[in-house]
């Protein structure tokens, strides 16, 4: 009877690190993937809005043009131009999308930079001659 007893007011311990647990999972459920979200998603909207007349950008839908009329929530941009071409020809297709379809902001390369031959950081082992080598290794008059 008195094994019953013990049995009934034993608790295991392995019921109190539950809740501890669950909450570490949530917390990293939380840093490793919705915060990243969140983040990517307000660097969208800034992008959206640091967007003028002139930008050359790309769609959510690959469209790649030159911004060339802005509105509140509409962004017009030109296509299908040569470099060098002006965007406000009228030859060019004008399409307006709404400011969350702009994918991103393609920013122009960097200028051409000669480049110099850097100097080779090579590793020397030593002396490599013949005679550095007499002596050393198994030989070969047994």
């Amino acid at each position: 009877m008195s094994t019953l007893f013990l049995a009934a007011t034993s608790k295991s311990s392995s019921g109190s690190w539950l809740p501890f647990l669950l909450i570490i999972a949530f917390g990293a459920v939380y840093f490793f993937v919705l915060r990243p979200r969140q983040k990517a998603q307000q660097a969208a909207r800034a992008q959206g809005n640091h967007i003028d007349i002139g930008d050359t950008v790309v769609t959510i839908g690959g469209v790649r043009g030159v911004v060339v009329a802005l509105d509140d929530d509409q962004v017009t941009i030109a296509t299908g131009q040569m470099p060098g071409d002006d965007p406000s020809n009228s030859a060019m297709t004008h399409i307006t999308f709404i400011r969350k379809a702009i994918g991103q902001k393609i920013t122009p390369p960097a200028p051409d930079v000669p480049v110099t031959e850097a100097p080779t950081n090579e590793i020397t082992t030593g002396d490599a001659s013949p005679e550095a080598d007499a002596g050393q290794g198994p030989s070969e008059n047994s």
